[in-house]
């Protein structure tokens, strides 16, 4: 169990890495966000880290990471849900906008599948 939660967490990491992506190369707001740039780059930056955060926990063997984790999991889920609004509003770039609601569609099955991990009693994640 403890290594499907893993593959899970790598996932979801992947999911909003991708999301941030897609949502950086979205055409409506050309002047916001510029693919390759520098405010893209420091997002990914931002959610690495908070991922690695839990991975820091676990090698020093305290025991805070599926805590900070399940936070970082709701945080990447509001993520999501709000990558939907390009979705569905966005009137050109039909590719970009159903490859996004694909991406976005995933990470949403990856943190349900997560979560029920993470928050089942008695810490199995951190016995097995």
């Amino acid at each position: 169990m403890k290594h499907r939660a893993k593959f899970l967490s790598v996932g979801s990491w992947l999911f909003g890495c991708l999301t941030i992506m897609l949502l950086t190369a979205n055409p409506i707001t050309p002047h916001l966000s510029v693919f390759n740039g520098t405010g893209m780059w420091l997002a990914l930056g931002i959610l690495t880290g908070l991922y690695l955060l839990p991975l820091l926990g676990a090698a020093i063997k305290v025991d805070y990471g599926y805590h900070l984790l399940t936070g970082w999991l709701a945080i990447s889920m509001l993520l999501f849900v709000m990558a939907g609004v390009p979705v569905l509003f966005s009137g050109s770039a039909l590719g970009l906008r159903l490859l996004l609601g694909l991406i976005t569609i995933l990470g949403v099955i990856d943190i349900i599948l997560w979560l029920p991990l993470a928050l089942v009693p008695k810490k199995p994640l951190q016995n097995s």
